[in-house]
This record gives C-alpha cells, structure tokens and sequence, in this order.
C-alpha cells in the first residue's frame, strides 16, 4: 500500500471502514429482560367553554421498570407477553391540578396482548382501575422493538421502512391510519449499532384521530443481537375525541433493556397459572372504579369511560368502535333502611320531575332481576333533554343494607340498538360495601 493510500484510509472516519451487521432480532416464546422506562411528557389541552376556546398546560413525568417473558410471537414480534411489574409511578400537572398514580402490589403482575384493537393490558389478580390501566398501557411498548429493525445485513447509511405492526404499538394507537417512519443505520463501532427512526404516523387511539411525528435514536448489540437502549421523542397533535379534549404534546420516552439469565419468580410458570391461554375472559378485561366517599364500587367493561366526577355525581360514556352512543350518571340516592328501597312511585315522580327533561312516551318500566338481596326498578322513556330529542332510562338500584344508587343513561335515539342492554348490565356491576 502506497504512503497515499495509507494516509486517506487514516483520515476516513471510523463508520466509513465499519463491516456489514445483522440488524435483527429473533424473538421466541420463552425470551425474558428487564426494562427501565423514564417518560416527561409536556404539552396543552383544548376544550371549548362558554362558547370560547381554552387551553390548560400539561406536564407529566412517569418512572417505570418491569420484568418481561415472551409468551406467543405473530409478524415477527412479540404478542402476547407478561410482565411484572417492580416500579410503577407517575405525576402530572393540569392546569393548576397535580395528580399521582401508582400501581398496587396485587396488581404488578400484567399481562400485554397486541390485538385487532390495540394493545389489551390486563391482570390475572382482577380488575384494573383506569388509572392503574394507563399507568401499565401508555408507557412505551417494547413488543414493537424488533420491528424497528430492518430485520436483514445492513451498512452504516442504508435506510429501511418500520412495518405496520411496529409503528401502531410503538406510537401507542389503537389503530393505524397510516405511517411513513424510516430507519437508518447511521454508525457501528465496539459492536455497537447505532439507528435512527423519523418520520410521521397516522391512527386513531379512543376514537380520536392523532396524527404523531417521530425522532428516535437506538442502540443494537451486534453480539448479543438486540435492542438495548433506545431514546423515542413523539409529538402528537390530537383531535378532541368522545372522552378527551384536543391536545399538542411532546413525549419523550427513555429506555433500558437488560438481559436476564434466570427467569424470574413472579413470570415462572407457577405464576402465570391464572393466565388464560386463549380468548381473555371478560372478568379480567373489566375494569373498576371506587365512589371516593366509599359509597359503592362499580366493575364496568372497558367501553365505559369516566369522564367527570364530583362529591354528587360520577359521569361516564359508552364508546362503540370509536363513536359516542350513549351517558351515563351515576348518583348516590339516599339510604333507606336495611332490606328496603325507596318506592317505585316515589322514584318514577323524581325522574319525571328531572331538570331538563320532558318525557314524551314511556318505553318500559318496572323491576329487573339484580340478584340476592337487591332490588333495580327501571323506567325507560322517549323525550326531549334540553330541547334535543333523547332517550333516557332511569335506574334505581338498592342494596341488602338499604344503600342506594340511581343511575341516569341518555342514548341519542339512533343508538338504541348500539346500547342494547349494555347498560343494564353496567348497572348490575354496582355493588355496595366493599370498602
């Protein structure tokens, strides 16, 4: 080699001399690792309010750090996988409003399933509540990090398109529009690939339409063949859907991944005993929600969304496939004696009396079947609710110790069918004296 030939080799960098890599990931039933997860989230909320347009600031932070085992594979990544969980916390800032969230002991053991819908976060222990449910479900999800790979030999520069199933799980959507998110291999060294991930997804997440822009930076062990660190910053524009307000936000998510060599007590298989290997029962997918003042506790399927609540009265709203179809409010009705209830008549001339609205045609009334030691009288009619035609049913459910709960459900008339007897049976979730 000439003294020419030896000085530019010298003065190249070191990426330009960098041999080919495997930028794959092979992922098998049975794979386990640590995950360390640190999110700060920053942004605004938009809501309109006396006819004119607000906004509150958000900030969030959230630390997280669980335990996977890989439990079924489909496309390549990981469907089905358990996790435990040993830290799980969050806080965020609204307005002038500061909340925190943590997971329960009993609680740490998830179960993540990717399906037609989105991910399906659940707990072979029971039911979730939604704060612990988005505390296990919108951190960032690790079943897409095989995906962002091109999964084939690549050189320092080469460039290749994250697949569907890739992009909707690492942008948290419950469903993918569109994405244009591309990979590229921008440096090896010490056996050390480094990628970067940019570019724009479109879905749709609780029924609202979110469009996401994406810059993400990752390192993959040539050796062991894996992911190990990836930094994913994603700024979304949301549109106000059924159960949240507009927003623009920032996030960004850090994340470690280790290795395990033993497989830990809480995802062995004696642990995971309870988890169900085909379809999920509907009990696990519930989820629950406590009165604060301990007056009841309802177990709902995941449809049902609380979107306010005060001292009085808990608001919630049925979404199907994405769409509004029906309200429910729930009130605390005063306490009768123990084995009694208020009379029917009695509450049928309250509801008919209620503020606002002007029965036109009684539909359905009288007792339904609640179980042991309850009682639940309903009246169903057609009507105008401020002047806008509605149907409204009205529920009235008493309990073995006299406590009481009515429950109010408004269903625009062109979704009656939508409903079904979706809110009876919300209802008959309702249970008293659990705390």
């Amino acid at each position: 080699m000439t003294r020419f030939a030896a000085l530019a080799l010298a003065l190249l960098p070191a990426t330009a001399l960098a041999q080919p890599v495997n930028l794959a990931e092979k992922v098998a039933a049975g794979d386990r690792a640590k995950y360390t997860l640190g999110l700060e989230l920053k942004g605004e909320l938009f809501f309109v309010q006396d006819g004119k347009k607000e906004s509150l600031p958000l900030e969030a932070k959230a630390r997280i750090a669980f335990a996977e085992r890989v439990l079924a594979v489909a496309d390549g990544l990981p469907y089905a996988t358990a996790r435990h969980y040993a830290e799980a916390g969050a806080t965020a800032v609204v307005g002038a409003d500061r909340g925190t969230r943590a997971l329960p002991t009993d609680r740490r053991l998830v179960v993540a399933r990717r399906g037609a819908d989105g991910l399906l976060c659940f707990s072979p222990a029971g039911p979730l509540t939604r704060d612990e449910l988005d505390l296990v479900a919108e951190h960032f999800n690790p079943q897409c990090l095989a995906g962002l790979l091109p999964g084939k030999v690549a050189n320092v520069g080469d460039t290749w398109t994250v697949g569907p199933a890739a992009a909707e799980a690492a942008c948290l959507f419950d469903a993918l529009v569109k994405a244009q998110l591309t990979g590229k291999l921008t440096a090896v060294k010490d056996g050390v690939a480094t990628f970067t991930i940019e570019g724009t997804a479109e879905g749709v997440e609780n029924g609202a339409r979110a469009t996401a822009t994406v810059t993400a930076t990752g390192t993959f062990d040539v050796a062991a063949g894996r992911v190990t660190e990836l930094k994913w910053t994603q700024k979304d524009e949301r549109e106000q859907g059924p159960v949240s307000p507009a927003s623009k936000i920032e996030a960004t998510a850090t994340l470690t991944r280790e290795s395990l060599a033993e497989l830990p007590k809480e995802l062995a298989d004696a642990a995971l005993a309870k988890v169900p290997a085909g379809a999920v029962p509907a009990a696990l997918t519930h989820l629950r929600h406590a009165d604060p003042r301990g007056r009841y506790e309802i177990v709902h399927p995941r449809d049902w969304h609380a979107t306010g609540e005060t001292g009085e009265h808990l608001v919630l709203r049925l979404i199907d496939r994405g769409e509004f179809v029906a309200q429910a409010t729930v009130t605390a009705w005063r306490k009768a004696e123990p084995g009694k209830h208020t009379p029917a008549d009695e509450f049928k001339k309250a509801v008919a009396e209620a503020p606002g609205w002007k029965p036109e045609k009684v539909l359905a009334e009288g007792e339904l079947p609640a179980g042991e030691g309850r009682w639940l009288y309903r009246v169903a009619a057609e009507g105008k609710m401020e002047s806008q035609p509605a149907v409204q049913t009205f529920y009235l459910l008493a309990g073995p110790q006299g406590h009481q709960v009515a429950v109010t459900v408004t269903v625009p008339p062109d979704k009656q069918k939508a409903v079904g007897t979706r809110d009876a049976d919300f209802v008959r979730g309702i249970e008293f004296g659990r705390k």
